[in-house]
């Protein structure tokens, strides 16, 4: 486990209040509007099965539009989710 932080922005709110509604109950999940896109952030120590929860719910967040991603941001590096 690592005391990181994991950070997910999208450009949709309706894709934001998604992944609110999917993750809303996660300690240390917080969820802003920054600069025309929605970042939402998981801090605290960060184990395998809260990044894989954060991954799915990220792609429910975004499914049924199969144009959409999202960026995810994990230890330095930025990953890109696509609509499943």
């Amino acid at each position: 486990m690592t005391d990181t932080s994991l950070r997910v922005r999208l450009s949709e709110e309706r894709h934001a209040a998604a992944l609110a509604k999917e993750l809303g109950d996660l300690a240390g999940f917080d969820l802003q509007r920054l600069d025309g896109h929605w970042d939402a952030t998981v801090d605290g120590v960060l184990g395998d099965r809260v990044i894989v929860r954060v991954l799915n719910a990220v792609r429910t967040a975004l499914d049924g539009e199969p144009s959409s991603s999202a960026l995810v941001f994990l230890d330095g590096r930025e990953y890109e989710v696509h609509a499943q």
